[in-house]
Order: C-alpha cells, then sequence, then structure tokens
C-alpha cells in the first residue's frame, strides 16, 4: 500500500513538473508584461509630450513626468531615472542605455539649513537633441544640454554642455572626439529626421 501511494505521489509530482509548472511561469510572465504595458501606458499619458515609437524597458521610473517631454522613437532602457522637476526634454530617435539618471534639480547648498535644506530646490532644465545615444550607467546634472547627434560613453558623468556630434567620455568629462558630419547628416536624411536645425560647431 505505502508503494502504492509513493508511485502515485511521484506520478502527481512529475505531472505537476513537466506541465503545469511551465504553464505557470508562462501565465507569470504574460501578467507582468501586462501589467508593465499597463504601467508604460499611465506614464506616457501623464507625460508633458510623448512622441510616436516611444519603447520602455522594465522598472524605469519617471518622476514629475509632466515636465518630461520625449521625442518619436525615443528607446528608454532598463532601470532608468528621469527626475523632471526642473524639466527635461529629449528629441527624436534618442537612446538612453540602462541605469542613466537625468536630474533637473538640485538641493542649494546657500539654502538655512546644513547640510541644506530638504525641501529647497534650484530646478535647471535639462535638453537632449536627436539622434543622441546615452550610453549605460550615465549620470547627467541640472541645467545641460546635449547637441544633436552627440554620443555619451557609458559611465560618464556629464558635467558641462556637449556639442552636436561630440564623442564624450572619461572622468572628469572631456570630448574624445566629433562624429563625421557628412556621415552623419546623410544617415539623418535617410531616417528622414532634418538635420537643418542642427548647429555644427565651427571647428568641424
Amino acid at each position: 500500500m505505502k508503494q502504492i501511494k509513493e508511485k502515485i505521489i511521484n506520478k502527481v509530482e512529475q505531472v505537476f513538473e513537466r506541465r503545469l509548472i511551465p504553464h505557470l511561469v508562462k501565465w507569470e510572465e504574460y501578467l507582468e508584461s501586462k501589467i508593465r504595458r499597463y504601467k508604460h501606458q499611465q506614464l506616457k499619458s501623464q507625460l508633458k509630450f510623448c512622441g510616436s515609437g516611444l519603447r520602455f524597458k522594465r522598472d524605469v521610473r519617471i518622476e514629475h513626468p509632466q515636465n518630461v517631454s520625449l521625442g518619436n522613437k525615443v528607446y528608454i532602457g532598463q532601470d532608468v531615472i528621469l527626475d523632471g522637476r526642473g524639466g527635461i526634454t529629449i528629441g527624436d530617435n534618442t537612446t538612453l542605455g540602462f541605469n542613466v539618471v537625468i536630474l533637473s534639480a538640485n538641493h542649494d547648498y546657500q539654502s538655512n539649513n546644513l547640510p541644506y535644506e530638504h525641501n529647497v530646490y534650484i530646478h535647471k532644465p535639462v535638453s537632449i537633441g536627436r539622434n543622441v545615444w546615452i550610453g549605460g550607467n550615465v549620470l547627467i546634472i541640472p541645467g545641460v544640454s546635449i547637441g544633436d547627434g552627440a554620443i555619451v560613453a557609458a559611465g560618464t558623468v556629464v558635467t558641462a554642455n556637449v556639442e552636436p556630434l561630440a564623442i564624450v567620455g572619461n572622468q572628469p568629462m572631456k570630448v574624445i572626439k566629433y562624429r563625421d558630419k557628412e556621415h552623419y547628416e546623410k544617415l539623418a536624411e535617410q531616417q528622414e529626421i532634418p538635420s537643418s536645425s542642427i548647429a555644427i560647431p565651427n571647428h568641424l
């Protein structure tokens, strides 16, 4: 009797492991994707402006989305944080890698409390142009402007404005080189993204 009972239990466990668990896992993944899609739709509806073709990865956090404008075909990687208190604008066809943090407000160290007054902030908008590639683990501080076609290497702390077509990186941040202007404009034209308004630095 004991052997029969053990066989039945083993059979039930096999059926559970082979058939039910895979279905439960798929169902859980399906629910997670639905919940994530719903959250993203809710987030998009709260943005100041949301272009077409916007794509999010999981665990994206946008604070004060009413001050954030995202252009067409913007891609936002996993675990990105956008602090929109001071305003953030991101142009068309721009990519943010994983763990990117963009700040548009900071505490005022000249306030009346030490080390700072918790509820007092200095707001400085951040502007990122079109066709910009921001690598993973990049930190962008308040008030920074990044020009069209620029590339920011992974791990960079962006503490100053970045010129159009500039490739920046290292610590402290510096210009590594510039993208080829003719090649960039050809690609921009093929993608039907106007480049005529780009202010190209004189030294290119």
